[in-house]
């Protein structure tokens, strides 16, 4: 179960960023997640999210890797929890702002941090527990 704890996370990591990376380049999908009808970004912002999108992918080859040793790479999962927390604040600040079609956004982020600070403490005291056997 402890071990379950620990990789569940990983995957809710890579669904959540291959789904970004697919919304970001592809702005019908971007919409659909956003909520905006006839989302059409102008050149600029396409270029923009495309290097969005191509970050999103990468992360999730990143933790991808480190799916494969849970122990040895869990700093992975607490610098992908700082970045959630990131995306977390601005969410609360466009919510904040006025655009309520991101309250989706936030509670993602939040369930997203909770896990990966989990994994990230299991993992800690897993390999405590296996240095001290």
């Amino acid at each position: 179960m402890k071990l379950w704890l620990i990789k569940f996370p990983y995957w809710l990591g890579i669904a959540a960023d291959a789904l970004w990376a697919a919304a970001l380049l592809f702005p019908p999908v971007f919409g659909a997640l956003m909520g905006v009808d006839d989302f059409s970004p102008d050149w600029q912002m396409q270029s923009i999210m495309t290097i969005g999108g191509v970050l999103m992918a990468g992360w999730a080859v990143l933790l991808l890797w480190a799916v494969q040793r849970l122990i040895e790479r869990r700093f992975v999962i607490l610098l992908t929890a700082i970045v959630v927390a990131a995306l977390f604040l601005l969410a609360l600040s466009n919510v904040l702002n006025g655009n309520f079609n991101e309250y989706w956004v936030l509670i993602k982020c939040l369930v997203l941090f909770v896990t990966m600070i989990t994994s990230y403490s299991l993992s800690g005291r897993m390999d405590r527990t296996m240095v001290d056997v």
